[in-house]
């Protein structure tokens, strides 16, 4: 019996010690008593740093105390807590880990540990934000495109309806960009657009939106207006800015722009689709108008 039980603790100190997840080990009250090589190769601290310091070393600040809260409520509801978090290694870098924490029950039933295992998914999560990327963002600008473009418009539309106020959508195109590819190369056409993006999203504010549909097409979408009129200050501001020169290696590129403006709500129901279309439809009546200026759509007219 001595000897199976002398097994039994060998396999378990083994386990502990070779575990490829971070295992920590703490008192009721928080104390860390035992950590293995894993949650050092993880976190940079050794044992004798951890054991008698609280897992609070590892805090990153990035969840808020309603997290923890929520987290200890869970432990003594349930015995059990799992899921991710940030932290940060003691050379002050932030890690991303999966987490599941088990109270262990004493001999009376009481808890008297918690068991923390864990592992680093930082790349993990690495990846997810390039997938996100490349899904929701133009790889040239690096603005949303059309598809969180249309999820961005979707939120405005409904933040605008709650709060009693008006945005515009205004689409944009680029007056001649062809000839510079066709002339220059589409290296050089890339590079003027992601300069000229820069631009134009400098001179929107913080809450708005710039996307690129793809070619010389872009979206604006302009929030909490309260009148038509609000939003013309934002439209010469961004016409202005795609119509500045930009210097590149070479030569200097200075084109104009023709921009469709239509605004939510109106009179009668519309969809994200059908504003797209009309601001879509408004900027060829502006390239028709001589170009380098900007129309509004009419509801009204295009009814008659």
């Amino acid at each position: 019996e001595r000897r199976r039980a002398e097994s039994q603790q060998l396999l378990a100190t083994s386990v502990f010690t070779h575990a490829r997840e971070g295992i920590m080990i703490t008192t009721v009250d928080g104390t860390i008593i035992e950590v293995n090589d894993t949650f050092t190769e993880i976190t940079g601290y050794t044992r004798s740093e951890a054991v008698g310091n609280n897992p609070r070393l590892l805090q990153s600040g990035r969840q808020a105390p309603e997290f923890y809260a929520a987290l200890w409520r869970d432990l003594r509801e349930h015995g059990q807590w799992s899921g991710e978090l940030w932290n940060r290694r003691k050379n002050g870098e932030l890690f991303a880990e999966l987490l599941t924490i088990s109270a262990v029950l004493g001999q009376g039933g009481e808890v008297a540990h918690y068991v923390a295992l864990f592992s680093d998914i930082s790349k993990i999560k690495e990846h997810e934000r390039k997938l996100e990327q490349i899904a929701h963002y133009d790889s040239a600008t690096l603005l949303p495109n059309r598809v969180l473009l249309a999820d961005r418009l979707q939120q405005a539309m409904a933040q605008a309806h709650r709060r009693g106020q008006a945005l515009a959508v205004v689409y944009l195109d680029l007056d001649g960009f062809k000839a510079v590819n066709e002339q220059r190369g589409h290296d050089v056409g890339d590079q003027y657009l992601a300069e000229i993006a820069v631009r134009m999203k400098a001179a929107l504010r913080e809450g708005d939106t710039l996307a690129r549909l793809g070619g010389d097409e872009f979206v604006a979408v302009l929030m909490d207006l309260a009148s038509a009129e609000d939003c013309v200050p934002l439209l010469v501001k961004l016409t202005q800015a795609a119509t500045e020169v930009v210097e590149l290696g070479a030569g200097r590129v200075q084109l104009s722009a023709s921009a469709g403006v239509t605004l939510y709500p109106q009179t009668e129901a519309v969809d994200a689709d059908q504003l797209m279309r009309q601001a879509d439809q408004a900027m060829y009546q502006a390239k028709l108008a001589g170009r380098n200026r900007y129309h509004f759509f009419d509801p009204e007219q295009d009814r008659n």
